[in-house]
């Protein structure tokens, strides 16, 4: 799997609601941009890596440097 950092909204984050959006490709090659939570994008740095796209949009939500 890999994931690509899309964005983070903040109006989306202030709402309590899922603010990053990750581009996630699957192995068979289809992919889908996801809304993710802090939680989630932790989740899936335990299960796949520490990947850099999932730190970018973990960083996102500490208002951290998104290069």
């Amino acid at each position: 799997m890999k994931f690509k950092f899309i964005e983070f909204n903040p109006r989306r984050a202030i709402r309590g609601a899922d603010a990053a959006r990750v581009e996630v490709t699957y192995d068979d090659g289809e992919s889908e941009w996801l809304w993710m939570s802090k939680r989630d994008i932790s989740k899936n740095m335990m299960a796949f890596g520490r990947c850099d796209e999932l730190t970018k949009a973990h960083q996102a939500y500490a208002g951290g440097p998104t290069p």
